[in-house]
C-alpha cells in the first residue's frame, strides 16, 4: 500500500486527478472525480465541494495500491520472425536442408511423366 506521507512516495508516485465541478439549481455544488466517477458529494458551496472531494479521494486512495504496467504492442513485424535464424550453425539442421535442397535439384532435374497432367 502506498503511503501517501512520506516524502519518498510523494516524489515517486504523483497522480494528477480532475475535479468537476457543477452548480446545480439549488444553489448546491455537485463535484465529481472524472477518474472515479463513483466519487461524487453534493455541497453548499464550491470551497466545500472541493474540500470534500480531496478528503474522499484522499481517504479512498489509502486503500489502493497503484501499479505501472507496460503494455507490449503488436509490432508490423511477422510472428514467424521471432524464430528466424534459430537453427544457424545447428549441424543437425543444416543437413536435413542440404538433403531437401538435393532431392529438390533431382526433381528438376528430372523427367515429367506427361501422362501425370492427363
Amino acid at each position: 500500500m502506498l503511503d501517501l506521507q512520506s516524502p519518498l512516495s510523494e516524489s515517486l508516485s504523483q497522480l494528477n486527478i480532475t475535479l468537476l465541478l457543477e452548480p446545480l439549481a439549488s444553489g448546491e455544488i455537485s463535484a465529481s472525480v472524472f477518474e472515479f466517477p463513483e466519487c461524487k458529494v453534493l455541497a453548499p458551496t464550491r470551497e466545500d465541494a472541493i474540500a470534500q472531494l480531496q478528503a474522499l479521494i484522499l481517504q479512498r486512495l489509502n486503500k489502493m495500491e497503484a501499479i505501472s504496467w507496460k503494455v507490449p504492442l503488436p509490432t508490423d513485424e511477422p510472428q514467424w520472425m521471432k524464430f528466424a535464424g534459430i537453427f544457424q550453425g545447428d549441424a543437425d539442421f543444416t543437413a536435413v536442408v542440404d538433403s531437401i535442397q538435393s532431392e529438390r535439384s533431382n526433381e528438376d532435374n528430372s523427367e515429367v511423366d506427361p501422362s501425370y497432367y492427363q
